[in-house]
């Protein structure tokens, strides 16, 4: 089961003191691995939070947030893509290497290749949080069923989301 967090403020110190609130608000979603990243975008910044419960990679390869260094995009993710290995063959026939097993890292390079148009590929069960580094937006999606949990709020200016309403609440 994996967790995701995120807040998008324009107040650095209210993404850097609540993510980590949010992280540890559902830290009994992933026991094995955590993660932060933090992007300074041009509205503001950005905070994705990862609790990672290791299942298809159990190696560090499979750390999230995951970014991708061709386009600077990030993605914290929590499901299981049933065509993975499909996926991941077509997109490495098309040039695409991976370092990892896990179907984080061939999601994160199927919107790569796709964008928006790579979700409606995956067949299985998610909830992700990515930053569009290129077109600077961040993209919520959750499979059509709905069977990952994903909440969001926003209170002004400010933008939260995660796995468990808990999260949103212990933010501060």
């Amino acid at each position: 089961m994996c967790g995701i967090v995120g807040i998008v403020s324009p107040k650095p110190e209210l993404v850097l003191e609540g993510l980590r609130l949010m992280s540890l608000a559902v830290a009994h979603r992933g026991p094995d691995d955590s993660g932060e990243r933090i992007v300074r975008t041009t509205h503001g910044i950005v905070g994705l939070g990862h609790r990672r419960l290791a299942i298809l990679d159990l190696s560090p390869l499979g750390h999230q947030p995951m970014g991708d260094p061709s386009t600077g995009n990030w993605l914290s993710y929590n499901g299981e893509i049933y065509n993975l290995r499909d996926l991941r063959r077509e997109l490495e026939s098309l040039g695409y290497e991976f370092r990892s097993r896990t179907d984080t890292e061939v999601v994160l390079a199927a919107y790569g290749k796709w964008g928006l148009k790579a979700l409606s590929r995956l067949r299985g069960m998610f909830a992700l949080s990515l930053w569009d580094e290129g077109l600077q937006r961040l993209v919520l999606a959750r499979d059509p069923f709905g069977i990952k949990p994903l909440y969001y709020c926003r209170l002004g200016d400010l933008f939260l989301f995660g796995s468990e309403v808990r999260a949103l609440l212990a933010s501060g």
